[in-house]
């Protein structure tokens, strides 16, 4: 009940570090940020704000909130930090929002963007992540890591209904990648949601490349490999968990799969696609798993959550692209994980007297022929004997 609001000027803080020696915080340190007073008007979603705590990864001391104000509530969903090549230190943030957001720029000007649904400066006040009522649209905001001075904001994506950047990551330039969604109204009343990944300029947020997704109701989280410029990402054939939106997927055979894939960061070309079979319940809100690259002494590894799947069961994870090999002259196909696991196959990896098959080859390695025992739902003891 908006009555039940009232308007406050109170600050936000962080305290800490609390330890197991310090379990109360004595003597701990305390950062502040001044928050905005937002009219009651439209009760707590009118009062919501983007914020990034910067605390110290050793000692555990907060250290700065960074605040960027808006009317109308802004959520935050995404945020990567990292060095780039001349030494700056960025953070990229992303989420959705349904009125105005407001970034300071470190010259003291401020960028605002403006909902598209908000017919110019007008404010838009509807709660996000509602697809009946919601008419929120993406951000993006590249920001000084050590400041919090944004260096360019930018409305992405913009929809008739829901949308949001959920998911982002950097390269060593300072670009950015998201991973999200926009719904929209179409003709007939129905909403429709696809999925999208793009690539925003570092300068300024100009978009180099975006690939939509009509088979996805969203992408999701996404990891940038700088060893090999790639991108890995993962999705939901539905929005709403439901038949209704279901999406025809030509690497899903169930009525809903959680998705994973591999990108180019160059232009957005997919190089391949791993399916598993969702849940009853497999929609974007139930789907908050991650995705995440294995380091330098764990091999050639992405590792993907996904929440929910196989709770029903075993379900597989030999469904998705077919696999490239080495096909010798007897008519025996090797799949290119068992001729090379640590790099893509190419040619010059097949033996002597052999032929090189792509994934997009007829003949190439089915994923269901592969039989490599990865599975969801079969319990701890099983996956790990």
């Amino acid at each position: 009940n908006k009555e039940d609001f009232v308007e406050s000027d109170a600050d936000f803080g962080v305290t800490g570090p609390y330890t197991n020696t310090n379990p109360t915080g004595v003597g701990a340190f305390y950062v502040t940020s001044d928050l905005v007073s937002y009219t009651t008007e439209h009760g707590s979603f009118a009062q919501y704000e983007v914020g990034v705590v910067k605390i110290d990864a050793t000692t555990g001391e907060p250290e700065d909130v960074y605040v960027y104000h808006g009317e109308g509530q802004d959520e935050t969903c995404g945020l990567a930090a990292k060095e780039i090549s001349d030494g700056k230190r960025l953070l990229a943030i992303s989420g959705h929002f349904v009125g105005s957001l407001a970034v300071g720029h470190s010259d003291g000007t401020e960028t605002t963007i403006y909902n598209s649904n908000a017919e110019g400066t007008a404010d838009f006040v509807l709660h996000p992540n509602a697809i009946k009522n919601g008419q929120d649209d993406g951000f993006v905001i590249s920001t000084d890591a050590d400041t919090g001075d944004a260096n360019w904001i930018i409305a992405y994506p913009t929809s008739t209904k829901d949308s949001q950047t959920v998911g982002v990551d950097l390269d060593s330039d300072g670009n950015i990648y998201g991973a999200g969604y926009a719904c929209n109204e179409a003709v007939d009343a129905t909403v429709v949601c696809n999925g999208f990944v793009a690539k925003f300029a570092a300068a300024d947020g100009a978009i180099m490349w975006e690939k939509q997704y009509t088979d996805l109701g969203a992408a999701m989280w996404i990891a940038y490999d700088e060893m090999d410029d790639a991108l890995y990402v993962t999705g939901t054939t539905t929005y709403k968990g439901e038949d209704s939106d279901s999406k025809i997927h030509q690497s899903c055979n169930h009525v809903t799969c959680a998705v994973t894939m591999r990108l180019s960061a160059i232009d957005g070309e997919m190089d391949w696609v791993r399916t598993v079979q969702g849940s009853p319940r497999w929609n974007f809100f139930d789907q908050t798993g991650d995705i995440r690259l294995a380091n330098d002494l764990d091999g050639p590894y992405v590792y993907v959550a996904l929440d929910d799947a196989g709770e029903n069961g075993v379900v597989t994870l030999d469904e998705g692209t077919p696999y490239a090999g080495c096909l010798d002259e007897n008519g025996v196909l090797t799949p290119e994980y068992e001729v090379n696991p640590n790099s893509v196959v190419t040619a010059a990896d097949c033996p002597s007297g052999s032929t090189f098959v792509s994934r997009s080859d007829a003949n190439a390695y089915p994923a269901s022929n592969a039989t490599t025992d990865a599975q969801c739902g079969a319990g701890a003891d099983i996956v790990d004997a």
